[in-house]
């Protein structure tokens, strides 16, 4: 057999151990799926076929879960990112590996591999665990550099697994809706809304709330089975496990298994282990219920011991819930106490906040306890009203968590220098003008000897208080060591390891030649130790969270403020940093929710209300806008900007006269320019076909110099001519103004898509066209900082670096279009780079959209596109 067949042969095989184990994943016959993908992955690489290894990893990772073995998943799944990464480490199992298959490979299993590692490690450690949340942003990044924008939906439904552990079930509840819309229409979108709403059902539950879970897993039901479902199957089983659990709590007759079970599409025995702990699980609740409560502990305990060998950290933590719960229910209760104390240190461990909170609530006295634990007493069912047999007569073996409400005990407390501390920070006030007077009052605050300072909230006090009069570096050294003074009196009290880690890092980032001797690693472990100590107080979490994001540990900086804002919703300062985090990882409307929670919850603070609406702007959800302006104004004073924003969401809304109200509200707020009311303005005046007027104002502002319109930002620019071209474009396309509008936001850069599609919309549909992401160099002519086309910060250039992306038959036509565009220069642009998708489509061709340009070593990454729009 010549190679060629021999390969040929090979990869036959392959294929059919491949399409044997997904129709298996399809049936649920997990385990047999899982087998014939560790065979397929095997031969592959004794055979040198990198592709096929990496398509059984691919396999085996994706079906690694249902067996409940994260470990071996997890390194599968590590195993394939390698080969994802680096291609010599596919060459070294292929030599004569196929690039353009190999590129396409890492374009469509990135993102998969990326989820499934985030969800192994959160399996094995916990999802709230260090590096969770992080995963979620950069899986979303992964999502859109390969531009399988659908898979971020699997990101969100991580996201509110790691908001469920964190016990923050408002942001679980944000997940779940954006999971839920789903669009038809969108040929590559996967319908997720079951899984949408089989996690609110289980909220629902949590919260005693029945008969809102059975609903909700009702409707999922049906769901299951849309045509856009990824393994209907599977769906359908887990639901209708949920449903059944739901229905035997509420004490209404269990889920009908008769038509699934005759259709034979229950798996066999040991095929799905996942499947089979769920059953078990709604099983024990049917024991508890019949008050068979040795068949219950016995079945919860064979699981308690599988998952721990397993390392089912996330699964364990369920079921040992549950363990407890039948305990104290057979009046077991020093058993039960010595099952929490093992869990409360793994889910301290852990960071999983939503268990402790369980856990803490079940072992309280006087608690109404059921098969299983949740936040608040069932409404309905056969648990309501029944407080466990002598509950009241032992206090609860948890203090690790307590209402997120509750004011932390430092504040509390009257403690013996509160007064005092009132006075100082009167002071410190008083004398902002006056620097002898400050540094009277800080020689005052270090006069109180670290030993004679009785209550640690004072010490901490004293140390935060100390930060806002020092001027200069002695007087820095002097408060550091004091500060360390009480520490090493208080080394066990949170809030001031916290304060003076903030104070160190401080110090350490504002003069690092003076302060040497503050370690970094040192400050991090007193936040990490702080952290432990009280894991309910915000500001601490809110101080740590400042110092890794100053560190650049995005991830962590995002499990603290997230657990900051969940303590305290009303501070403005956590909730925008938080919404600011998320902005600088591309999550917007994750971003706009934190704040929405924020002012729902009763927050005063006028930026919160701001930045949503600038939020909402950026999404385009004007009628939010207006909302959140409404509110700024009733928090604050009128400021510029605020009635022009609140003209251009008007303006979208069709509500033409009220938008030029506002623009005359905006120009006597004294605003740094006109250029931006003009332009709204005459789009307003068109669109009430006041052309008249409108063709008046355009002309002037076309004859507005845009390399003078320095206060506003690109993407503000860019957005306010593209709403006047859209404007425009209801006149005639040989409008003389019109093209003057044309021509302007051409020569600009910032053309809108819009423009472009108008254009293509002349063509004929055309087959085999590839999309071409073209980079040209633009050389400038020194009469280039007087041209049109220059913007602020451009008048120095002397060249642009452009990209452009163009739908073409072929290279060629697709430069020939490109440098029609790019005409309107003294000198001819130079082709530098061109990239060509593999796929090819049917439409018609021509330029689809105008990328920002830049100059010299910068990149168009550097171009904050989200940027507010001023």
């Amino acid at each position: 057999m010549s190679d060629d067949n021999e390969l040929e042969q090979n990869e036959s095989d392959l294929e059919q151990l491949f399409e044997m184990s997904e129709e298996q994943f399809q049936d649920c016959q997990i385990r047999s799926a899982l087998r014939v993908a560790r065979e397929a992955t095997r031969t592959s690489k004794s055979r040198g076929l990198a592709i096929q290894y990496m398509r059984g990893l691919f396999d085996q990772m994706r079906y690694g879960h249902g067996v409940l073995d994260p470990k071996s998943n997890r390194e599968a799944t590590v195993e394939l990112l390698a080969l994802l990464e680096d291609e010599e480490h596919a060459r070294r199992i292929q030599p004569d590996l196929n690039e353009g298959e190999y590129q396409w490979l890492c374009t469509w299993m990135s993102a998969c591999a990326y989820d499934n590692l985030a969800e192994s490690t959160g399996l094995m450690s916990g999802y709230n665990s260090a590096g969770m949340h992080e995963c979620i942003n950069d899986g979303i990044q992964i999502c859109r550099q390969t531009g399988k924008l659908e898979c971020i939906k699997c990101f969100r439904e991580y996201a509110a697994d790691v908001y469920l552990s964190s016990d923050d079930l408002a942001m679980v509840r944000h997940q779940c809706q954006e999971l839920m819309k789903f669009r038809e229409d969108d040929p590559d979108e996967k319908d997720r809304r079951w899984s949408a709403h089989d996690k609110l059902a289980w909220i629902s539950l949590l919260e005693g709330r029945l008969e809102s879970t059975v609903e909700a897993l009702t409707t999922a039901l049906p769901l299951t089975q849309a045509d856009k479902v990824y393994l209907k199957l599977r769906a359908k089983l887990l639901v209708a496990v949920s449903l059944d659990q739901a229905l035997l709590l509420a004490g209404h007759p269990r889920f009908d298994w008769t038509e699934i079970e005759q259709a034979g599409e229950i798996p066999e025995a040991g095929e799905w282990p996942k499947f089979e702990l769920e059953r078990a699980k709604a099983n024990c609740v049917a024991h508890v219920m019949a008050g068979d409560l040795e068949s219950a502990i016995e079945g919860l305990t064979d699981w308690d011991r599988q998952l721990t060998e397993l390392q089912c950290t996330k699964e364990w933590f369920e079921i040992r819930l549950r363990l407890i719960a039948a305990y104290l229910i057979s009046t077991n209760r020093k058993r039960a106490e010595a099952l929490a104390k093992g869990l409360e240190a793994k889910a301290s461990e852990a960071q999983d906040f939503l268990t402790l909170r369980r856990l803490a609530r079940l072992m309280s006295p006087g608690t109404i306890v059921g098969p299983v634990p949740t936040l608040n007493d069932l409404e309905i069912g056969p648990f309501t009203g029944k407080p466990v047999p002598d509950a009241t007569e032992n206090a609860p073996t948890s203090d690790t968590e307590v209402s997120a409400t509750e004011p932390a005990e430092d504040d509390a407390v009257t403690t013996p220098l509160a007064e005092t501390l009132i006075t100082y920070m009167q002071q410190i006030l008083e004398y902002e003008e006056d620097e002898e007077a400050q540094s009277q009052l800080f020689d005052t605050i270090l006069s109180h000897v670290p030993a004679s300072i009785e209550h640690p909230g004072d010490a901490a006090y004293l140390v935060h208080l100390s930060r806002f009069l020092i001027r200069g570096p002695e007087m820095a050294r002097r408060a550091w060591e004091w500060s360390v003074l009480i520490k090493d009196r208080f080394p066990d009290h949170a809030k001031v390891l916290s304060v003076v880690a903030d104070l160190g890092y401080y110090f350490h980032t504002a003069d690092p030649i003076e302060f040497t001797d503050i370690d970094v690693t040192e400050v991090e472990e007193m936040y990490k130790l702080s952290l432990s100590l009280d894991v309910n107080d915000a500001r601490n979490h809110a101080r740590a969270a400042a110092f890794y994001f100053a560190e650049d540990q995005m991830g962590e900086a995002e499990r603290c403020y997230a657990r900051a804002f969940r303590l305290d919703r009303t501070d403005g300062s956590i909730a925008q940093s938080l919404a600011d985090l998320y902005q600088q990882t591309d999550r917007p409307r994750d971003a706009l929710a934190v704040l929405d929670l924020c002012l729902r919850e009763g927050s005063e603070d006028a930026n919160v209300a701001w930045e949503a609406a600038m939020i909402a702007l950026q999404l385009e959800q004007f009628d939010l806008v207006l909302t959140y302006l409404d509110r700024f104004e009733e928090l604050g004073e009128p400021q510029t900007w605020l009635y022009y924003y609140r003209a251009s969401a008007l303006i979208q809304l069709g509500r033409f006269a009220e938008c030029l109200s506002a623009l005359e509200l905006e120009a006597g707020q004294d605003p740094p320019g006109d250029f931006h009311l003009k332009a709204v303005r005459t789009c307003a005046l068109i669109y009430l076909k006041r052309d008249e007027e409108a063709r008046v104002l355009l002309h002037e502002l076309l004859d507005m110099p845009m390399r003078e319109i320095d206060y506003l930002s690109m993407n503000g620019l860019g957005r306010i001519l593209g709403q006047v071209w859209e404007a425009v474009s209801k006149w005639s396309s040989d409008d003389p103004q019109r093209l003057q509008v044309e021509q302007c936001v051409l020569e600009c850069g910032l053309a809108p898509d819009e423009y472009f599609e108008e254009r293509r919309l002349t063509e004929k549909v055309q087959e085999e066209l590839h999309f071409y992401r073209l980079q040209l160099e633009q050389p400038l002519s020194e009469n280039w900082r007087n041209s049109p086309g220059c913007l602020p910060d451009q008048k120095e250039w002397t060249f642009y670096t452009i990209l452009w992306g163009v739908l073409s038959p072929n290279e060629d036509d697709a430069v020939r279009r490109v440098m029609q565009y790019q005409a309107h220069h003294e000198s001819e642009a130079k082709v530098i780079d061109v990239d060509e998708s593999e796929e090819t489509y049917r439409d018609r061709p021509g330029v689809v959209w105008q990328g920002m340009r830049w100059m010299s070593e910068e990149s168009e990454d550097e171009f904050d596109l989200e940027d507010e729009s001023h």
